[in-house]
């Protein structure tokens, strides 16, 4: 692994991440859409190594749809019923090309709930009231359960998590990587003045997520065969490879955000 040649890169994602979320609701939204097209385009790639061929066309209209409702702050009820009709007009479009196959039906519906559902709700909470505090507790929740999981593995993991899917992986680590997102909730909670409980609560519960979403995306790597989702960014992968955990971790942070009330 060559250090200087992740560090260049990482300090830009960085850069580019921040001035996007942080100039307003508008580059919010834009820049997650960006995210989910890049992610989807990557995905297919993927998908189809592991012969499991998908269409992006309805999708991605959908995703573009649903970002249009986020940015005019348009209810939940709306943002559900989009998801329906898209699940619909998925099946239909499956029925009246049957020579597609069902499988081609499934995978398309299953590309529409992962990564694109999951986007959908990180475009609602980017545009939400309480932006900020789903993409930190969310985000950094699972980078420092990530970050960690990886030391207290490397040390002292012997149990294996799901050695079918992430042979590295271990029990040991996930535990240690779950205290450490404790502690990151606790260290937003005690700089930003947000409730305790709240941080510390929420921010366990998206790292818990984030590591699932972390073993999905790995589960179809090794189903492919490939190492990385893309090479956009040198020796960091692709843009899946930076978002695996953040997908499951930022929806987890916002649903729970509603169940405490401040959303």
């Amino acid at each position: 692994m060559n250090i200087k040649k992740r560090f260049g890169p990482a300090v830009l994602i960085v850069a580019v991440t921040l001035g996007c979320i942080l100039l307003g609701r508008f580059t919010r939204v834009l820049f997650f859409l960006a995210l989910a097209v890049a992610s989807a385009c990557e995905l297919q790639e993927v998908l189809l190594k592991a012969d499991m061929p998908v269409s992006l066309a309805l999708p991605v209209t959908y995703i573009v749809l649903q970002s249009i409702l986020c940015w005019t702050g348009a209810s939940v009820g709306w943002m559900v019923a989009l998801f329906a009709l898209a699940a619909f007009a998925a099946m239909c479009w499956s029925v009246l090309r049957p020579v597609r196959g069902g499988r081609f039906a499934v995978n398309n519906l299953f590309v529409l709930v992962w990564p694109f559902g999951f986007y959908a709700i990180i475009l609602h909470a980017a545009a939400s009231q309480v932006w900020l505090q789903a993409l930190l507790l969310g985000v950094l929740s699972s980078w420092a359960c990530d970050c960690m999981a990886l030391v207290g593995g490397k040390y002292l993991g012997t149990h294996k998590l799901a050695p079918t899917v992430s042979p590295n992986k271990t029990w040991e680590g996930a535990l240690v990587g779950g205290a450490a997102s404790i502690l990151a909730g606790m260290l937003m909670s005690w700089i930003l003045g947000w409730r305790f409980g709240l941080c510390v609560v929420t921010a366990l519960v998206a790292s818990t997520f984030g590591q699932f979403g972390d073993l999905t995306a790995s589960l179809f790597k090794r189903m492919a065969g490939v190492k990385d989702y893309g090479d956009l960014m040198p020796e960091h992968g692709g843009i899946m490879d930076k978002m695996d955990s953040p997908l499951f971790a930022v929806p987890a942070a916002y649903l729970m955000l509603h169940l405490w009330g401040v959303a």
